[in-house]
């Protein structure tokens, strides 16, 4: 891609532009060395309520070099059933991964013997692609209903996936199938900057006889909401938007926005705009880690040849219809999501 250009048609799915781009990757460059692609898939991340407001170095480094789309919608507003469909490229009444429990099929034994046997790195490893994962997988990986961190799922050469939900401290990681304990200091645990140590040297150490595909899931901007200690005092006067359905009445929507007290108690909505503050915090890591992949590829000269997308699982919201924090909701808020894709440069 040649200059920006920004899409504004028809919804698009991250897993949508996951597959083709892969595909092409791999049957359209039979003649020349296909095309590596990075997936960095951020946990939580809303469009409609300013939630790129402070990816800056990411929009313009991704969005403003390729396209961004406007229209981008996750198939379901849910962590698993989400990345369960972005891996299998299956919608959740096909993958059965209805919620995040493992009764709910996410990352159970069903799901290991079926979806995930046949997921897209599996397909890449055939193709002789060098696939790398660091970060959150899917919210009940490595318990031991699911195969503990012994389990590795196929297709995956270098393995560093989180157990359980978004920890930013105090997590254990299993690194190809070993557990290995994380505290709390910032230099050697803190997640989202661990995430990025371990790609770039995945990038210093692969063969460059060989394609590769990354995924990077950090855990922003995903509660306990923990920034970096440079980012702590960053938008200390930002609050939560008090447009559009914020703090209005559910009384005419279905039953769960019917519950809520409204309007809000101060207390929520004091609790609201600290959780709105602190997720932009939290991003500002990951902008930075955007930045740092893109200057590692242009130093090793892979940039030209490299996709690079940007997306989350789903939206959130903070106050809508009175709901101070979640997402779920089939509104906007939570179903609209950021793809951004910076592809290969051509001549």
């Amino acid at each position: 891609m040649s200059g920006p250009t920004r899409g504004a048609g028809a919804a698009a799915a991250a897993a949508l532009i996951l597959a083709l781009l892969l595909t092409c990757s791999v049957r359209c460059a039979e003649s020349s060395k296909p095309s590596n692609v990075i997936l960095i898939l951020v946990d939580d991340q809303d469009v409609e309520l300013g939630g790129m407001t402070p990816m800056k170095k990411t929009k313009q480094l991704i969005g403003e070099a390729g396209a961004t789309f406007v229209n981008a919608f996750t198939v379901t507003p849910l962590c698993c059933p989400s990345r369960s469909s972005i891996l299998s490229g299956r919608y959740p009444h096909n993958h059965q991964v209805r919620n995040n429990s493992l009764t709910g099929n996410c990352s159970s034994p069903l799901w290991q013997k079926g979806p995930e046997a046949e997921a897209f790195p599996v397909f890449l490893s055939k193709k002789k692609y060098q696939t790398f994962f660091s970060g959150k997988y899917l919210n009940q990986y490595g318990q031991k209903a699911a195969g503990d961190v012994d389990h590795v799922p196929p297709g995956w050469d270098q393995w560093n996936a989180l157990v359980g939900n978004s920890q930013y401290y105090n997590y254990t990681l299993s690194v190809n199938g070993k557990a290995e304990k994380h505290s709390d200091t910032y230099e050697k645990d803190y997640l989202t900057d661990l995430i990025l140590n371990w790609s770039l040297t995945f990038l210093d150490e692969r063969s460059p006889q060989h394609p590769f595909f990354m995924m990077l899931a950090p855990p922003a901007p995903h509660s306990p909401w923990t920034a970096a200690p440079q980012y702590q005092q960053e938008f200390n006067n930002v609050q939560a938007p008090r447009d559009g359905s914020f703090d209005k009445p559910g009384k005419d929507k279905h039953w769960l926005l019917r519950q809520p007290t409204n309007p809000m108690p101060n207390s929520s909505i004091v609790y609201l705009d600290n959780a709105f503050r602190r997720r932009w915090q939290t991003l500002l890591s990951v902008d930075n880690m955007v930045e740092k992949l893109v200057k590692k590829l242009d130093s090793i000269k892979e940039l030209d040849n490299t996709y690079l997308i940007y997306s989350s699982d789903n939206g959130y919201h903070t106050g809508q219809f009175s709901l101070p924090i979640d997402k779920r909701q089939l509104y906007e808020f939570d179903i609209r999501i950021p793809l951004l894709v910076r592809g290969p440069a051509k001549n």
